[in-house]
């Protein structure tokens, strides 16, 4: 980057400079194409460096000139002959299209294709708010060095060094984010993902969530779903499988499907005794502001007991509020009222709400374990 924009810094004005400009978008538009297309594949950005520098000639620069040259000469006659209510939405277009123009020409490598309004619209589409901030980018790479360069400063040659080096960085983000863009989006556009990012992953052993990391990449949220099922229902235990779909279906807000997968799921951990990954899953939830609440009041009072501690305590209250610890209004309020008690006096010293809640199951329960525990606790907060 360096390199380029000093030597583009140091280029004489005239007709000599401008062709030298010229000879360096060669190599400069093969770096770009070749970034877009490493990063499309899934490779970190220089991960294959021998190939992104490359002398390799596709010739993108001459595909790029002679395309451009055409819609220029378009808009010209389009202007000339339907006049300037026709031609200007028309040059819109294709302004606004350019980077979806770049995206096509990376990927099928065909001037035509390039050109194509319905393939521009269609990536347009598709890639939505993520494409005006494509566009936006482009706008700043080409406005920052129109700025620089009519900008009075006696340090000429700095102000210009500047100006090329912003742009040719705004450039390359520009490139390499269309490629990831279109790596997120291969499976809607066609476009087969060259390495072996996909095929490795695959071909690992030991990861049975590989093919759904796989899909979610893709975006085929629904082939993940279809795949996480048939792995729950194939092994109820499969922790990994449950906790991804309850998760993929709160993303998706489809709180029915994940409220239905996750009271099974908490229901079948502590069946298997399984309360503290349980309690740790649940937890985990709420902190991604995901808010579930089991319909069992027992796995509730379970979860909330396995949470007595320091860092969990908070959650385990937010919990137990979903549910009535009053008399006749809950099954297991007497439990309930035990358990929000004992959080209280221990992590909150809320001896007074604590004693209230005692108070009403000594009262009102008619559970002699609990009335005992009761009792034992209400004597050592008053104490």
């Amino acid at each position: 980057m360096l390199m380029y924009a000093l030597i583009a810094s140091l280029l004489p004005e005239g007709k000599i400079g401008a062709v030298v400009f010229t000879l360096m978008l060669f190599p400069l538009s093969e770096f770009l194409f070749e970034l877009m297309e490493q990063v499309a594949n899934g490779e970190e950005f220089g991960s294959n460096s021998k190939k992104l520098f490359s002398t390799e000639n596709k010739g993108m620069f001459f595909k790029l000139w002679l395309t451009y040259v055409f819609i220029v000469v378009l808009l010209y006659k389009t202007v000339a002959i339907f006049g300037e209510v026709v031609g200007y939405p028309i040059a819109a277009f294709f302004i606004f299209g350019m980077p979806a123009s770049l995206i096509i020409l990376m990927m099928e490598k065909n001037v035509f294709s390039m050109i194509d309004p319905t393939k521009i619209s269609y990536i347009i589409k598709l890639f939505g708010g993520s494409y005006l901030l494509l566009y936006v980018i482009a706008v700043i790479s080409i406005s920052v060095s129109l700025q620089f360069s009519v900008m009075a400063n006696p340090n000429h040659f700095v102000v210009e060094l500047l100006a090329n080096m912003f742009s040719i960085y705004f450039i390359i983000v520009l490139f390499s984010m269309m490629g990831y863009l279109v790596f997120q989006h291969h499976y809607e556009l066609n476009y087969k993902v060259r390495i072996n990012h996909l095929t490795a992953l695959r071909q690992q052993k030991n990861n049975e969530m590989t093919e759904v990391d796989i899909f979610l990449q893709e975006g085929r949220f629904e082939d993940a779903q279809k795949l996480l099922l048939r792995k729950i229902s194939e092994n109820a235990m499969d922790y990994r499988s449950n906790e991804k779909l309850i998760l993929l279906y709160a993303v998706q807000g489809n709180e029915c499907h994940m409220t239905k997968i996750a009271n099974e799921y908490f229901v079948t951990l502590i069946n298997a005794n399984k309360v503290s990954q349980a309690a740790d899953f649940f937890h985990a939830l709420s902190k991604k502001s995901i808010n579930y609440v089991p319909k069992s009041s027992v796995v509730a009072i379970t979860l909330a007991k396995k949470m007595s501690n320091l860092q969990q305590y908070s959650v385990a209250l937010l919990l137990l509020n979903n549910y009535s610890c009053e008399p006749s209004k809950e099954k297991n309020w007497d439990q309930i009222a035990y358990v929000k008690a004992k959080l209280l006096a221990e992590f909150e010293h809320d001896n007074p709400n604590s004693i209230r809640l005692l108070d009403m199951i000594i009262k009102r329960s008619i559970d002699q374990d609990l009335l005992i525990l009761a009792e034992k606790l209400r004597e050592i907060l008053i104490s």
